[in-house]
């Protein structure tokens, strides 16, 4: 399993979708903007829930916020190629519920690779999430 995940790890951290081009829009809102396809207002509800999300998964993993929007819009844009549709926003609420105490060294962009593996396997968002999750309480990290 490890053959397969090293290759999209690769890939994950070598690509930065959201790059400093945009300096003066935020992180949060050009996620939302991704997420919703289009135009949304600088104060809708997902800028602050990206915000939110940023800021929780930043303390989780050892990637910063800039690194995780990168990563979670080349998931979905690697979950698109292969014809499967995920709202950007389920991708990062997924990640979130994965661990409920800190553990110190995981990186996001190892848990989004074994999620989109599996997801490009047939399981669902849910499906994918649990069975991350049950690999986790497997091992005691959960």
């Amino acid at each position: 399993m490890l053959n397969r995940l090293l290759p999209c790890l690769l890939m994950l951290s070598l690509l930065s979708p959201l790059t400093a081009a945009h300096a003066s829009v935020s992180i949060e809102y050009m996620l939302a903007t991704i997420n919703a396809g289009g135009y949304v207002s600088k104060d809708d509800v997902t800028v602050a829930r990206f915000r939110s999300l940023l800021n929780q998964l930043s303390t989780t993993f050892v990637e910063d916020e800039q690194q995780i929007g990168d990563i979670s819009v080349k998931v979905q844009n690697l979950l698109k190629q292969d014809g499967i549709q995920e709202s950007l926003i389920n991708i990062m609420e997924g990640m979130n519920q994965l661990f409920f105490r800190k553990i110190d060294n995981q990186k996001y962009a190892t848990y989004t690779a074994i999620y989109l593996t599996m997801r490009n396997k047939g399981s669902s968002h849910t499906e994918a999430i649990r069975a991350i999750q049950a690999i986790l309480r497997g091992l005691g990290a959960q």
